[in-house]
């Protein structure tokens, strides 16, 4: 049997994926009394860090073959983004800052991957990576003052325009006017998406809402991400997009109206699944499609993932 051919070269990593989430779950949850809310954010920030040691290209470690790179990025980005929260209590920055917080600066990581990653084109290691890290923390930071925090319900429809639509049809726009026509794009397809939350009688704050958005961002990744837009990568642009939306956002009904049926409160449900979403990122990010293949860490920066 051939790992490296979809769809087990991206079931198996998935099924790692949702091993190592409930590893983590268990351990943050029974061992460490962390309530699931909170559980998701330190997720995300580990996620965040595992983004920025992307853009890295494997720099200090290019010689180091899997698993053992994995491993070692994967330990980095578990031990810095788990301080995160750690670090904003420490200074006195409650809990109130956690989403505002990692919401802005995946915010950055998106318009760093939008354009291209063009913000340090030219510069070498370690200093592109600082530089990238500088703009996030500013770009957070600045937004948190003035702005309070910008809700990622647009998150969904960046990873539905740069991963399944591949920037269609923007692909052969140069930057820096494709990196913001991507996000006019996306901003119009946000409103579309909350203007639909409100038909419904709800809106991308309530705990429904929320876990129907995430279970869609979940789909989306293990799709475009794990399983390379299998069974539908042949198809040309926008039939492929068109495709996937449908497939995913199937997908995204039948498994919230699983979830809800059997009891499990939509807001406890929306935390564990972002766990589930922060470890798919990290897995393929850190260890690629390994243990389905020997690949090294995956590169984001063209708006595709390069295995």
């Amino acid at each position: 049997m051939d790992l490296n051919r979809q769809p087990l070269r991206g079931l198996i990593p998935i099924l790692c994926v949702i091993t190592a989430s409930i590893v983590f779950s268990l351990i943050g949850r029974n061992l460490l009394g962390i309530e699931p809310g909170d559980l998701s954010v330190y997720a995300l920030f580990v996620v965040w860090t595992a983004f920025l040691v992307s853009l890295t290209d494997k720099w200090p470690f290019q010689k180091v073959r899997q698993p053992y790179l994995g491993l070692i990025l994967l330990i980095f980005s578990l031990v810095l983004g788990i301080m995160h929260p750690l670090a904003m209590n420490a200074l006195g920055f409650g809990s109130e800052y956690y989403w505002p917080l990692i919401s802005n600066l995946f915010l950055g990581i998106g318009i760093i991957i939008a354009f291209g990653n063009r913000l340090v084109e030219g510069f070498a290691q370690p200093k592109a990576i600082a530089l990238n890290i500088l703009f996030c923390y500013v770009l957070a930071i600045l937004l948190i003052q003035f702005m309070g925090f910008v809700p990622a319900i647009w998150f969904a429809l960046f990873v539905y325009v740069i991963f399944w639509l591949e920037q269609w049809p923007l692909s052969k726009a140069s930057q820096p006017a494709k990196g913001i026509l991507c996000f006019v794009i996306i901003g119009f397809l946000s409103l579309l998406l909350e203007y639909g939350f409100e038909l419904a009688g709800t809106d991308f704050f309530q705990p429904e809402a929320g876990l129907w958005f995430v279970l869609w961002v979940w789909w989306l990744v293990a799709f475009s991400w794990q399983l390379e837009t299998w069974p539908v990568k042949g198809l040309s642009q926008p039939l492929k997009g068109i495709t996937g939306l449908l497939i995913t956002l199937a997908l995204t009904f039948a498994s919230y109206y699983l979830i809800v049926s059997n009891g499990m409160g939509a807001g406890v449900a929306g935390a564990y699944v972002w766990v589930l979403v922060s470890w798919l990122y990290s897995w393929e990010i850190v260890f690629g499609k390994w243990p389905a293949e020997q690949n090294l860490i995956g590169r984001i920066t063209e708006g595709s993932v390069e295995i």
